[in-house]
């Protein structure tokens, strides 16, 4: 070989090497874009029941986007114009939704289930009972979350507030009548004059922590993996946590199954809707099992995911052939014990709200009081 065609080699390598990386780059910032652009439950849910009452009526595809275009928000209608310009080129609806990049694998597997069957109107109002529950699903976890920053947020402001105006007063009469205070007072007395001195400095810290620490937890994998850790072993989130994961995986894969789509890519889609990394690495040992031969229920027994509760219902849905009605059954069953579960976690955590604000202020008031009475005393 030449040392020109060698050179010639190099430089395609080179080449080679640099249009990976690109193409990485490139990537990167579509799942990124991707995640800045997603569309919310509450729309997807829209959408869906918008277009099936159309196509039930008879109007024709390029009609309906344009329809929904008219009717949508800035963000929406530019995405049906989008989805308008790839069917006009002669694409498929599934891959004109596809083309966007913004609609989920489970979205985008039921319309080309629902095009495929010619029940696309069916599917769609499938699809909009099915992201209707998953918005109040995900309005429920949101609730659990909120509370206990509810309560290290009235905890805060709770001793802010003592902090900036009721110590001071306190510090005057000590001052004033020469009394000494004991350590835990000055401490107080202390962290007080700082807070009052430096407010601006720790509001500003206050959101530049804030900030970073949800955008760490927002794109960081090992804090995303260490948060699905501890949501599936702390026991205060564990049952809790399990609940959403069988009630999603099992509307899911009822819904998945009943539109014909096979049961590999169905637990598949599944187990990628529970959104737990750690719950997902498993499930994705089901289909292994299955492959094998092995029936459902077995197969899903071996991922450790699920309570024996479930793995029966699906083993009775198997063998009387009506999967897809257990399954429906069952989501009703886990979607009642996790509400249930949830109005008891919120009457525990109440009393539990009221007993920390009240020691908070007790400590401060006993901090502030005592001294007083031990002067008082002493004259």
């Amino acid at each position: 070989m030449s040392l020109s065609t060698k050179s010639i080699d190099e430089k395609k390598k080179k080449e080679k090497v640099i249009q990976t990386k690109l193409e990485a780059k490139l990537q990167k910032y579509n799942n990124k874009l991707e995640k800045y652009n997603k569309i919310k439950h509450k729309e997807i849910k829209l959408i869906c029941k918008k277009m099936s009452i159309l196509l039930c009526s008879g109007h024709e595809i390029t009609k309906i986007i344009e329809i929904l275009s008219q009717e949508s928000n800035k963000k929406i209608s530019k995405i049906f114009l989008q989805i308008a310009n790839h069917i006009l080129k002669g694409n498929s609806i599934t891959q004109s939704f596809k083309n966007t990049n913004l609609f989920s694998k489970f979205f985008i597997s039921m319309l080309m289930a629902g095009e495929v069957s010619g029940n696309l109107d069916k599917v769609m109002d499938d699809l909009g009972e099915y992201y209707d529950k998953e918005d109040k699903l995900k309005t429920k976890a949101m609730t659990i979350s909120i509370y206990p920053l509810i309560l290290i947020a009235l905890s805060v402001c709770t001793m802010i507030f003592m902090l900036i105006f009721v110590i001071p007063n306190f510090q005057m009469v000590f001052v004033n009548n020469n009394i000494k205070p004991p350590i835990l007072t000055r401490i107080l007395i202390g962290l007080s004059i700082f807070m009052r001195r430096y407010y601006l400095i720790l509001i500003l810290g206050f959101f530049a922590v804030t900030i970073g620490l949800y955008y760490l937890i927002k794109t960081n994998k090992r804090i995303k993996y260490l948060k699905d850790l501890l949501k599936l072993k702390v026991p205060f989130l564990r049952d809790i946590t399990q609940l959403i994961i069988t009630t999603r995986f099992c509307r899911t894969l009822s819904i998945l199954i009943q539109s014909g789509i096979n049961i590999v890519d169905a637990i598949e889609i599944s187990s990628k809707v529970v959104d737990n990394e750690i719950v997902y690495k498993n499930l994705l040992v089901t289909n292994e099992y299955i492959k094998k031969g092995n029936n459902i229920s077995y197969s899903i027994e071996k991922s450790n995911v699920f309570s024996k509760t479930f793995i029966s219902m699906v083993k009775v849905g198997e063998e009387s052939g009506n999967l897809e009605k257990t399954l429906n059954i069952t989501n009703k069953f886990y979607t009642e014990e996790l509400n249930l579960r949830i109005e008891q976690l919120i009457k525990f955590m109440e009393p539990i709200v009221t007993i920390i604000i009240g020691i908070i202020i007790g400590i401060f008031v006993i901090s502030m009081i005592m001294p007083i009475f031990d002067a008082i005393n002493s004259i």
